[in-house]
């Protein structure tokens, strides 16, 4: 199976809680980078600023995200920073690299309270 295969079988989805208060596909895309920041903490890297960040082009986003267009992934991204889930920055080693960084307002709590990877491991010692 290619990577683009695998990632188009990869399952989506996202807690209720935080689709009430953002939206489902916010909800989604945090997910998202949720589990990218947690991966990155338990890993050790990215850590500047005293939090974790992730990063990804939108056509990296599209990848994972094949039913969202640009614009939409874009919209969804700029809404989360908006509400003040995410913080965006550029900590790219090239001045001219674009690519957007991506770290938690509020680490802690969601790490704590909607780590996907926490899930991951239930479902694995469950099945």
């Amino acid at each position: 199976m290619s990577q683009e295969e695998n990632m188009k079988s990869t399952m989506h989805y996202f807690y209720v809680e935080l689709a009430d208060l953002l939206s489902v596909d916010a909800a989604l895309m945090l997910n998202h980078l949720i589990y990218w920041i947690a991966t990155n903490s338990m890993k050790g890297i990215n850590h500047i600023d005293g939090r974790f960040w992730t990063y990804n082009t939108i056509e990296d986003f599209k990848q994972y995200f094949p039913y969202w267009t640009t614009a939409q992934i874009r919209r969804i991204l700029k809404n989360l920073a908006f509400q003040g889930a995410i913080i965006k920055g550029n900590h790219n080693k090239c001045k001219y690299d674009r690519t957007l960084w991506y770290a938690l307002k509020e680490e802690k709590y969601l790490l704590t309270n909607f780590n996907p990877i926490d899930k991951i491991n239930e479902w694995k010692e469950m099945y």
